[in-house]
């Protein structure tokens, strides 16, 4: 979330922080990012992507999304924030559109060439497309599409307490990698355990804990 979702089968997606995969057996998007909390974890706004600057002439934003550009979640949102971005200098900042944080509404969005691009509301110049160049995307975990039966979001994994089947803490989900073939979880501790079905007995994303048929001592 991550936006990606995660599942326990053997993977078939690629996963990002909007990223989901299947659980007993998941697989990522996209890679998760760090979200910028609220009080409530689906107040919380998930860093999706960052701009990566103007498309065209008329103002348009040229965004890297950090699940596929076909399956991130910037897809079927309208609102976002944009934060995160590194001012160079004054006369850039002078340059920016709005200060930031800044809650934006998308006008238009499509695919080209891997990556987003998307014209915002009310519009904004070339120039200033170019000023953002680096600030970071986000959206609401609340507006994510609800993930399907078995599935879930890189993001609602991380921070994930894992036990083996007897009770014994393994570790905390500090990270999410993608290796291809399978997720894997990245623990606190530096174990890795792959997140597929022969390992991952259970997920319950509201309690942050997941049941994994795994030893500390094994390497």
């Amino acid at each position: 979330m991550s936006q990606q979702r995660h599942r326990k089968l053997p993977p078939d997606k690629t996963p990002g922080p909007d990223t989901a995969g299947q659980a007993p057996g998941p697989r990522m998007a996209g890679q998760a990012q760090a979200s910028v909390a609220d009080p409530e974890q689906g107040a919380a706004w998930i860093v999706v992507g960052v701009v990566r600057g103007a498309f065209g002439v008329h103002g348009a934003l040229k965004i890297e999304a950090y699940n596929s550009s076909d399956q991130t979640v910037l897809n079927q949102v309208t609102r976002w924030r944009m934060a995160g971005h590194r001012e160079t200098d004054s006369a850039a900042a002078r340059l920016l559109p709005f200060p930031l944080p800044a809650d934006v509404t998308v006008a238009s969005l499509k695919q080209h060439g891997g990556q987003v691009v998307a014209t915002l509301i009310p519009g904004i110049s070339r120039e200033q497309a170019l000023a953002l160049k680096g600030a970071e995307v986000l959206v609401q975990r609340k507006d994510f599409p609800a993930p399907e039966p078995d599935e879930y979001y890189w993001t609602d994994l991380i921070g994930s307490q894992v036990i083996d089947p007897g009770g014994k803490p393994l570790g905390v989900v500090e990270a999410m990698d993608d290796h291809g073939a399978q997720s894997v979880l990245r623990l606190d501790n530096g174990i890795l355990i792959p997140f597929v079905a022969a390992f991952i007995l259970e997920v319950v994303p509201q309690e942050r804990r997941i049941v994994a048929d795994w030893s500390a001592d094994w390497v």
